[in-house]
């Protein structure tokens, strides 16, 4: 059992949209070919620096609460700069004082690592509310000639505050980095990905882990009312529904509509689905986010 809750939650999704029919012309294919290939219909790219992603996502969330924001971690794989980091720009912009920053680099699940960490930070009574932030601008390291990345990848943030609470709620993690095969998905320069390993590594681990974090707390996976993923790839959802025999419908997606936004894809379905009121208090989630490392990691938790 845990004593965190999510008391806000925001997203931000550029406005310049990249629709299939674009990059179905550039590279020659088929109608329809990449709907079918990845399930997405368009993605988003961005103007603004990646701090700012993060600042905008933060706005929404900021506005809602009157709580001193005691730590600040942002989950990225779109750092232009060392130093200062992103999580350090989005406390001068806010004139946050008295907090403590730190941005991560787990690849695509950073965002559950970053969460993990705020969760356990918390836990130590070390701060009370956290503003735990996904944040990328993947356009800035797209290969505009690869179309196996072209297709998929999006900008966006998305951010959540989680707080200290009295009440005694669900939550534990399962975490696990294989770097000895970080080869298949990497980001030097330009993001390279061997979409055949990328895809075999996405529909099996993701599934050990979940079942291993089922078990670990022994919760039948019946008892989840959705699985939350990195939204890689439709295919993948699919997929990994279908070896967890679990509803599609409940393996929520928004990857159609916004693209693979790498660390934002998870903070941006939560804020999509606490919005919608898809969540309510009392509901437990499973967060699942995999990729670049190799990094698996996944969350359950009781909203």
């Amino acid at each position: 059992m845990s004593n965190i809750k999510i008391i806000s939650s925001g997203r931000y999704i550029p406005n310049i949209k990249i629709t299939n029919e674009e990059l179905e012309k550039k590279y020659q294919v088929e109608e329809n070919y990449i709907l079918k290939r990845t399930g997405i219909k368009q993605r988003f790219y961005a103007k603004e620096a990646i701090e700012e992603l993060a600042i905008k996502a933060s706005e929404e969330v900021l506005k809602n609460i009157q709580d001193k924001i005691d730590l600040i971690i942002v989950a990225s794989t779109s750092e232009k700069s060392q130093m200062p980091s992103i999580s350090y720009e989005v406390q001068k912009y806010f004139d946050i004082k008295d907090c403590m920053c730190m941005d991560i680099l787990a690849g695509c699940a950073g965002f559950i690592n970053a969460l993990d960490i705020a969760k356990l930070y918390i836990d130590s009574n070390r701060v009370r509310t956290a503003l735990v932030i996904g944040a990328e601008k993947l356009s800035s390291f797209i290969d505009k000639n690869d179309i196996n990345t072209e297709i998929l990848l999006s900008d966006g943030a998305g951010a959540i505050v989680i707080q200290k609470c009295e009440e005694e709620k669900l939550y534990n993690s399962y975490i696990e980095s294989k770097g000895q095969k970080g080869e298949i998905l990497t980001n030097t320069s330009k993001i390279y990905m061997d979409g055949i390993e990328v895809y075999k590594y996405a529909v099996t681990d993701t599934v050990k882990n979940i079942k291993h974090l089922l078990e670990k707390n022994n919760t039948d996976i019946n008892e989840i009312k959705y699985i939350i993923p990195h939204q890689s790839n439709k295919k993948i959802l699919l997929s990994m529904a279908k070896k967890l025999k679990f509803p599609n419908d409940r393996m929520y997606s928004n990857v159609e509509d916004i693209g693979n936004t790498f660390c934002a894809s998870i903070p941006i379905a939560m804020d999509e689905m606490l919005k919608s009121h898809k969540l309510e208090s009392g509901d437990k989630v499973i967060l699942i986010g995999y990729g670049g490392g190799l990094n698996t990691g996944s969350i359950i938790l009781e909203i």
